[in-house]
């Protein structure tokens, strides 16, 4: 998904972003939009989480979800892999809130790739699977790649 920067996101000098709250709230908000989700979702930057980022549900009728993202591994990310990672966990809340016995990893990016491209979610599974030092299947994450022509084909 192709996008100029929030304009409070700061450029450093080594050409990546630091994100900072409001420009983050802008990115969920602009996706959250996108992805038809209706209920109030919240971010925040935290100093250490171990998923690295996470959807939180709401603790109470009325609140809001909560997304919770690594500080860490916020500042080693450009947008479009943000926006990835953002999507991924907005797919979690629209799980919840359509099919919340539903809850899967393939089924909340299933629903990131609306917005973002498969290709910037294998980015950002192959930075968390580096730093944890673990080698998944991307398939079991995102299914298989599709080519062209049967994306393209009618359903019999």
């Amino acid at each position: 998904m192709a996008s100029s920067s929030p304009a409070s996101a700061k450029e450093l000098t080594n050409g990546s972003v630091r994100w900072t709250s409001s420009s983050l709230q802008e990115l969920v908000d602009r996706l959250r939009t996108l992805l038809a989700i209706d209920r109030a979702v919240v971010i925040s930057i935290v100093p250490s989480n171990p998923k690295i980022a996470s959807m939180i549900p709401p603790s109470a009728t009325g609140q809001p979800f909560q997304l919770a993202i690594e500080q860490a591994f916020l500042d080693g990310l450009p947008e479009d892999e943000l926006s990835a990672v953002i999507a991924h966990e907005l797919g979690h809340v629209w799980v919840s809130t359509h099919h919340p016995y539903l809850q899967t990893e393939e089924l909340a990016n299933a629903v990131a790739m609306r917005v973002v491209s498969r290709d910037s979610l294998e980015r950002v599974y192959t930075k968390v699977w580096a730093r944890d030092g673990s080698n998944e299947d991307i398939v079991k994450f995102l299914g298989p790649r599709m080519s062209t022509s049967a994306a393209l084909a009618p359903n019999k």
